[in-house]
């Protein structure tokens, strides 16, 4: 599960069909709860294959996504377990190492000087920063060596990978040529993700109710409580608020909320089943705390959101608002602000035609700008081009 997971199976999976080799390295599954999935245990390393996609999984020590220390151990684990994996993965053209975290980006720099291959770092999120937003703060002995460990990463690869065109300023910044740098943003799977008419299935305790939704990661960076005080806000409205995931904050988020009857948390779900009950909400939540830095951010549940036509309530200012605004996909409102939210939050459940073309707007766009049976391509091209720039074999 998880926005990195689905990334890499959505262009790992298209590039197979288009006739090349992928080889995903990666931990043996355990995310975010810290317990290994069944019939994963126990094992140091498991072979398979996932749609033609070859996936080594070794193993890392398995924490919880909660507590800076633990979490730092189970990257650097994952960092020199990967390292020691790649060995056996053969006949290799060129590595992609996705981050974050840091650690998957310092294995890339190893097996590119190991296989003289060209390397593609993917940059997802701006660590640093982001950590520094969310949890250890900007300074001292730790973050200087993080940016030390950030600008290394970018010098050694050969092109760098950006989801947001508002990473760009912050890379060049560290001396990155801009024609290092490619833009591949998230996407829709619009085969999974699309408009689904009918009842409720997921949810039919709710019907007849407006139904609002956030499915994602409860996260530190989230800022999850401003749309529970906006549910406390509209406790007098016919309104009900759930919430499917999980995430280091969860628990306490639950304890938040126990006196209020208008809002449920359920557990992860497959993705299949995410699909299906983004396609039964009324109205989708996106949230972000408020820090700066999240303006460059642009959350890739907003794409399967509007790909499922549904409106949305998006309380992330910078990149992800002009997507939101160019669509016409939805309303936003300042990060944590849950008077604003509960205001947008009536606006939409007083107004069905409005949610309508809100939906139909949101579906459109994302077909248009975002599929992933395009930007795959996009992706595919950036590679081919390093690998002959290398001398290698595409």
């Amino acid at each position: 599960m998880g926005a990195p997971a689905a990334r890499a199976y959505e262009f790992s999976r298209r590039w197979v069909a288009a006739g090349h080799r992928v080889t995903v390295l990666c931990g043996i599954p355990n995310h975010p709860t810290g317990v290994v999935y069944p019939g994963y245990r126990r094992q140091w390393r498991r072979k398979e294959r996932i749609d033609g996609i070859d996936v080594h999984r070794i193993w890392v020590y398995v924490t919880p996504n909660a507590g800076t220390f633990r979490r730092s151990i189970n990257y650097l684990s994952f960092g020199l377990t990967a390292m020691l994996g790649s060995r056996a993965i053969k006949d290799v053209d060129i590595c992609i190492a996705s981050t974050p975290q840091f650690f998957a980006g310092i294995a890339g720099t190893f097996i590119r000087r190991l296989r003289h291959i060209p390397l593609c770092l993917e940059v997802r999120d701006l660590w640093p920063d982001s950590l520094a937003a969310v949890e250890i703060g900007g300074g001292g002995l730790l973050m200087r060596l993080l940016r030390r460990v950030e600008r290394y990463m970018y010098h050694s690869a050969d092109g760098i990978v950006i989801v947001s065109p508002a990473f760009r300023a912050h890379i060049e910044a560290t001396g990155i040529p801009s024609g290092r740098l490619h833009v591949v943003p998230n996407g829709v799977n619009a085969a999974l993700f699309h408009p689904r008419p009918g009842p409720r299935q997921h949810f039919r305790q709710w019907a007849g109710r407006t139904l609002v939704g956030y499915i994602g990661t409860h996260g530190m960076a989230h800022g999850l409580e401003c749309i529970l005080d906006a549910a406390r806000l509209l406790a007098d409205t016919d309104m009900h608020f759930v919430f499917v995931g999980e995430g280091a904050r969860k628990e306490e988020l639950k304890r938040y909320a126990a006196d209020m009857d208008n809002v449920s948390f359920l557990d992860r779900r497959p993705r299949e089943t995410i699909a299906e009950m983004l396609a039964e909400l009324d109205i989708a939540v996106v949230s972000l705390r408020d820090t700066p830095l999240f303006r460059t951010v642009i959350p890739s549940k907003m794409f399967e959101i509007m790909g499922s036509g549904i409106p949305m309530a998006l309380g992330v200012d910078g990149q992800a608002r002009s997507i939101l605004e160019d669509a016409d996909a939805g309303v936003a409102f300042p990060p944590g602000d849950a008077n604003a939210l509960a205001a947008a939050l009536r606006r939409l459940s007083a107004d069905p035609a409005l949610r309508q073309r809100y939906g139909k707007n949101a579906s459109h766009h994302v077909r248009r700008k975002y599929d992933l049976d395009v930007l795959y391509r996009t992706y595919l091209d950036t590679l081919l081009v390093l690998c002959r720039n290398r001398g290698g074999n595409p």
